[in-house]
């Protein structure tokens, strides 16, 4: 299987344009067939009013094509590009941060233990649901990054306000201490003695995906392949985000 999607969005939305563009063509043309028609059973001004509509639209798409046009000549201006610089700043994330670079993995950690320190951990409710194995989880280290940013925006950005801060104690932190408490409920520090060094993530059947591609491509109207042996006895291993270790469990 081979996944790409090189398809430029300036593109994508000309195609679009364009095929609307024929279809009000073709309306163009049956209203012009249709006037005798209509002189017939509706007045003039009628008929008129609807040709002014047509015509309305077709300006419009007209100038949908121009703008695009020249969006999709001029690829650099106004629109972010994958792999090139923006005026946007990327938002952090833990999950994405790139391999083999120890300089921005300490770079993060040097911003966020502090931060839980001062901030987070004030409160009972995320001292409560934080194991203490949070650093091997790092679905809970993306949760709190995020919270930290949310944090330093609303209370220390360019667009600071009150707003922005009620907003993080309404519904941003509560909502990342619930999900953490839901994370890892009855983990701790030496559940992860025993799985150390194996893979943190298995997704099931990856390899298996291609009769699924040409399922749900031609025939989602019936039920999916039959499971092979192979695919039940894999797919009874299930998932678990913590080892099952007696010695772990609080």
């Amino acid at each position: 299987m081979r996944y790409d999607d090189d398809k430029d969005p300036g593109t994508a939305a000309l195609a679009a344009v364009a095929g609307l563009a024929r279809s009000v063509e073709t309306l163009t043309r049956d209203l012009a067939a249709m006037k005798s028609g209509l002189q017939q059973t509706a007045s003039k001004t009628a008929v008129a009013r609807l040709n002014d509509t047509v015509a309305s639209l077709g300006n419009t798409v007209a100038s949908f094509e121009d703008l695009l046009t020249r969006l999709a000549a001029t690829p650099a201006a106004g629109r972010s590009q994958p792999g090139r610089g923006s005026d946007v700043e990327p938002v952090r994330s833990w999950l994405r941060l790139p391999e083999h670079d120890a300089a921005a993995v300490e770079a993060v950690l040097s911003e966020l233990l502090p931060w839980m320190e001062s901030t987070y951990l004030r409160y009972a409710t995320g001292r409560e649901t934080l194991p203490p194995c949070w650093l091997w989880h790092p679905e809970i280290v993306e949760e709190l990054l995020w919270l930290m940013d949310a944090w330093t925006a609303a209370y220390e950005g360019d667009e600071a306000s009150n707003k922005l801060v009620g907003d993080w104690h309404d519904r941003q932190r509560p909502g990342v201490t619930r999900r953490i408490g839901e994370y890892a409920p009855s983990c701790d520090v030496l559940a992860h003695r025993d799985d150390a060094g194996g893979r943190a993530v298995v997704v099931p059947l990856a390899a298996d995906a291609d009769p699924f591609v040409t399922w749900w491509a031609t025939g989602r109207d019936v039920k999916g392949p039959a499971p092979t042996p192979e695919q039940i006895k894999a797919g009874r291993g299930g998932l678990t985000a913590v080892p099952d270790t007696a010695g772990g469990q609080r």
